[in-house]
């Protein structure tokens, strides 16, 4: 009888130690299966409580919105990650392959033109939109940073 209220507790301090909300719903389902052995139910009760208080859990907090898979663009845009993200530099020469180095924040950073931008870069204003690895993505902050391609 008590081997569900002991799956309980350690299921409820791995969950402290871990804050994922999946050992919570194991330690929820096991204290209702341990509740059911409490009042007399076989085993087959039991595995019934703890697979259905574990499911229902599971699409609780589902629709709860706690289990969202981040941002659309993931943790590389995400401003509350990377406080760079929105900040701007300032590029004065752009390599062939739309590459660039820059001072920011007292050291020299490499960036790169975001993929979305047509065109051939200018020197000027740019603001960073996403960092790959130790690559600042950026993009033209005024309307005409690009020059043609054509000239």
């Amino acid at each position: 009888m008590w081997i569900w209220f002991v799956v309980a507790a350690i299921a409820l301090i791995l969950e402290l130690l871990t804050g994922t909300f999946f050992l919570l719903l194991v330690a929820v389902a096991a204290a209702g299966a341990g509740v059911v052995t409490w009042l007399g139910g076989e085993l087959a009760w039991q595995l019934l409580a703890f697979s259905v208080l574990g499911i229902a859990g599971f699409f609780i907090l589902k629709s709860s919105g706690l289990m969202k898979r981040g941002s659309r663009h993931g943790a590389s845009r995400n401003t509350d990650l990377n406080l760079d993200i929105g900040q701007m530099v300032q590029v004065t020469d752009w390599s062939p392959i739309n590459t660039a180095e820059v001072h920011y924040r007292g050291a020299k950073w490499q960036v790169r033109l975001d993929p979305a931008v047509n065109g051939k870069p200018a020197p000027g204003g740019y603001r960073i939109v996403d960092i790959d690895g130790i690559v600042f993505i950026v993009t033209p902050v005024s309307e005409r940073p690009l020059t043609s391609s054509s000239s």
